[in-house]
């Protein structure tokens, strides 16, 4: 009639993680929608190019990551790649810069907070009370 102690610890973690993930990917959608709408070309080469990775390994903090197609990535896509999305970005000699990437992330900060909101509250639930207990099914009398 010994105690036994069960851990979940594990299992908290991979429901962390996941949060983690899916208010990244919310985020990810919401910024990818807003810096195809400041893409000041347009033509679709570029707007179509604009993509967005959650990366991270299992044991790691999963990271955010949006830019602009890589030729091979693109190709696999089957798009045209994008080979001026860096003089659009930055300029040239001749043309300004738009900063189409950065800018619709800084002003769009409290929205971007205002999306991972929930997912963080459920995070830290987690990280104090643990997974939720899950009720035993009652046997029919």
């Amino acid at each position: 009639m010994g105690v036994q102690f069960e851990s979940n610890a594990r299992a908290v973690k991979g429901a962390i993680a996941k949060l983690e993930k899916q208010a990244l990917r919310e985020t990810a959608k919401f910024l990818r929608k807003e810096i195809k709408r400041t893409v000041p070309i347009h033509e679709g080469v570029l707007k179509k190019n604009v993509g967005s990775w959650v990366k991270g390994r299992a044991n790691e903090t999963p990271v955010l990551q949006i830019g602009v197609y890589s030729r091979a990535r693109a190709k696999k896509k089957g798009y045209k790649y994008a080979f001026h999305a860096h003089l659009v970005q930055f300029g040239t000699v001749r043309m300004k810069g738009t900063d189409y990437l950065r800018a619709p992330v800084l002003s769009n900060l409290a929205k971007i907070r205002e999306l991972q909101a929930d997912s963080i509250r459920q995070i830290e639930s987690l990280r104090e009370n643990g997974l939720p207990e899950v009720a035993d099914e009652e046997a029919d009398s």
